[in-house]
């Protein structure tokens, strides 16, 4: 951004700088799917442990979440 555009974007947002609403946001994101994975773990093996859930679906479980925090990670916290 020009800085024209830098201190608008300054103004708007409450004199912060866009680096810090970046890392607010993106911690925020892997924050919330961390914990989202974490959630699901813990109901996914609740549910195999009760002998509802067969292993099959926990191993894809388990997959699907690490493709998805890994493209995640990838994506935005370069």
């Amino acid at each position: 951004m020009n800085e024209a555009q830098t201190a608008a974007f300054k103004a708007a947002a409450g004199n912060v700088e866009p680096a810090v609403l970046n890392l607010l946001f993106i911690g925020s994101l892997i924050a919330l799917l961390t914990l989202w994975a974490g959630w699901g773990f813990v109901h996914v093996y609740r549910g195999y442990a009760a002998g509802n859930i067969k292993g099959a679906a926990v191993q894809r479980f388990v997959v699907r979440v690490v493709i998805l925090l890994l493209v995640s990670l990838y994506l935005f916290a370069n």
